[in-house]
């Protein structure tokens, strides 16, 4: 049995900033998962980040990994701070960041998590265990897919995360549901492979070069402000969830989506041999089933998800939660990388004591 003090559960932009951010102040961590999975197995290959250059970095309280940083290494130019960066390119660039990692992230999956008297052990699925003081939960989207009930009758649904299942259709009959940008990427791959595709969107999509319709300005000034966030009235929240949740499609879609033709009922799905969800996600502990029974038992709950505090602690002692699955408690921005900017460096002091 390996013990270490802290153990980050999930090596996505929330695990890898707080790893960063611990091993600069010398902290011991262990941190294990699969890679920057969302990104190097789940996202188009052809396709682009939403968010800007400045916004996808892997955070570090020195900015040791940026994107900048990374094409200098390759005696490329730096070029604009603000423009998209390609998949491909961004694949490159994590390989490149885990070869500057001053620490030996764990590849592998944890099965089950469980406390004993007044620690956490964790069994990995190669067969490791792991006995923490601390525990942050760090694990992404990958277990929270959100396909709803109507889509559910067809014979074969794909949810958007599965893009290279998506890539391998080919002259097949499709139907893709959703109104923002993976919906759009999902077309635009169907089509190059000959299929012939549908489009469902109860609402005309918005087309808007962030990834929220509203002012980049103000979508940097809640980021800055996620820690109010939690503090706001219950109807206040609802209303900046319903403002937030408007998710758009990039202007250069526009033209390109226009001949397919897009129905605002859900049509008939027999005569289709795929039906691509891109429904986005839906977070709930119930999806979390590495953690103990006995752990998820004792903890409190609000909106399908253990409640956090400021300090991104659960009821039970020494168990964080961070990332998107935190939306509902610090707002919008953790559903972005950027969120990782605001969480690294407040939870790595608290885990230092």
């Amino acid at each position: 049995m390996r013990r270490t003090d802290i153990l980050i559960v999930g090596q996505g932009p929330y695990g890898l900033a707080l790893a960063n951010y611990l091993a600069d102040q010398g902290q011991e961590f262990t941190i294990v998962g699969q890679p920057m999975d969302l990104w190097r197995n789940h996202t188009f290959s052809e396709a682009a980040l939403r968010s800007d250059r400045a916004t996808s970095e892997i955070a570090h309280p020195r900015q040791l990994y940026s994107i900048g940083s990374y094409r200098k290494a390759q005696g490329r130019p730096v070029d604009n701070q603000t423009e998209r960066v390609t998949v491909k390119e961004y694949r490159s660039y994590i390989d490149w960041v885990y070869t500057q990692l001053p620490y030996t992230p764990l590849d592998d999956y944890v099965e089950k998590i469980f406390y004993h008297q007044d620690h956490y052990v964790a069994i990995l699925e190669h067969g490791g265990v792991l006995e923490a003081r601390q525990v942050v939960i760090a694990t992404g989207v990958a277990q929270h897919l959100n396909v709803p009930a109507e889509l559910k009758v067809a014979g074969d649904v794909i949810h958007a995360y599965h893009t290279r299942q998506i890539e391998s259709l080919a002259h097949k009959k499709v139907l893709v549901v959703g109104a923002g940008q993976s919906a759009a990427e999902a077309m635009e791959i169907c089509l190059k492979h000959n299929n012939q595709v549908d489009w469902y969107a109860r609402e005309a999509p918005r087309y808007y070069a962030e990834p929220l319709d509203l002012p980049k300005w103000i979508f940097n000034l809640v980021v800055k402000s996620a820690g109010l966030f939690r503090r706001l009235p219950p109807a206040l929240i609802k209303r900046v969830f319903s403002i937030f949740s408007a998710t758009t499609i990039t202007p250069e879609y526009e033209s390109k989506l226009a001949r397919i033709t897009r129905y605002d009922t859900l049509p008939n799905l027999k005569p289709y041999d795929h039906v691509i969800a891109a429904t986005g996600y839906r977070y709930s502990l119930n999806h979390m089933q590495f953690l103990g029974d006995q752990i998820r038992k004792e903890l409190k709950m609000r909106a399908a998800m253990p409640q956090i505090d400021k300090n991104f602690m659960s009821s039970k002692q020494n168990l964080y939660f961070i990332g998107p699955a935190t939306e509902a408690f610090f707002g919008p921005p953790m559903k972005f990388m950027i969120g990782s900017q605001y969480v690294a460096p407040r939870l790595s002091r608290i885990l230092a004591g």
